[in-house]
């Protein structure tokens, strides 16, 4: 998986195999590799790519399709159903949530 993703990557930034082994401080033939499956890129390297595509290893690895870990992201259908949620420190009750909860439901089952 990991050699489909790096040739992904460097080719949407616009890089040959060689110019990338350069940013990365290896030999062509030795990238080349990583691309082919044939050579499992050091933790270091697959470190410095991942800084340089701002993706995560994991990313690179192919245990996650999320590129981009730092972005947090929030279920807003779980997060309404916890207890205790306040507006701006007014306590929002179920009888206030579950008006909100219908609308939203409403909404994304028209954009399905």
């Amino acid at each position: 998986m990991y050699c489909q993703r790096l040739r992904q990557l460097r080719k949407a930034h616009k890089l040959t195999m060689e110019q990338l082994a350069e940013k990365i401080g290896i030999a062509k033939s030795s990238y080349g590799g990583y691309e082919a499956e044939s050579k499992k890129p050091p933790l270091d390297k697959l470190v410095i790519l991942a800084r340089l595509y701002d993706v995560s290893v994991d990313y690179i690895l192919g245990l996650t399709d999320d590129p981009d870990p730092k972005v947090e992201r929030k279920n807003l259908k779980e997060f309404l159903e916890k207890p205790d949620i306040h507006w701006d420190g007014y306590k929002l009750t179920p009888e206030i949530l579950d008006p909100i909860r219908k609308i939203l439901k409403l909404v994304t089952a028209n954009n399905n």
